[in-house]
């Protein structure tokens, strides 16, 4: 598949960071700014176009489960209490990677930000986490400690996201 993108009438690469930002102290580099136009083809010769209407990027130093950058999309809600992470399949239901949505007032609106840049058929589910939670997953904790009940909720999201994707 082949793919091009213009941001700001401008010819530009999908993969280029534009900026660094954070999300609650969640750093994120932002590849695909509100506003970025990506063009392409499928391998069936059919011409697709998506505008960004979110900021979207990566988590640094991550892996989503495609061997790249956790992807995040970026809401409007800066103090939006909880994570909402997508498992995302291939065309033929295999696991493809997770796709996270910060910044988004429930779970609704994360799951209409994601059908509006990702084909639904993609989305084997989706499941919640709080930010607090994420952080500690990411080892980014003010006070430098995990707490046992967050760690024991962190086991058992894995499992949780383990089992959808099956």
């Amino acid at each position: 598949m082949e793919e091009a993108g213009t941001y700001k009438g401008q010819p530009m690469s999908p993969d280029t960071v534009k900026f660094k930002t954070d999300f609650q102290g969640i750093p994120v580099h932002v590849d695909r700014p509100k506003g970025f136009t990506m063009t392409g083809t499928t391998s069936t010769g059919t011409t697709w176009t998506r505008q960004y209407s979110y900021n979207y990027g990566f988590i640094p130093k991550t892996k989503g489960g495609d061997g790249d950058g956790l992807d995040v999309f970026i809401g409007t809600n800066k103090t939006a209490p909880e994570a909402f992470w997508a498992i995302q399949t291939k065309p033929d239901g295999s696991f493809d990677e997770y796709k996270v949505f910060l910044g988004f007032d429930n779970r609704d609106a994360a799951m209409a930000a994601y059908r509006d840049h990702i084909p639904k058929k993609l989305l084997k589910g989706m499941v919640t986490m709080r930010i607090e939670m994420m952080k500690a997953m990411l080892g980014i904790d003010s006070d430098g400690l995990i707490k046992k009940t967050a760690a024991m909720r962190t086991v058992s999201f894995l499992d949780e996201l383990q089992e959808i994707r099956g």
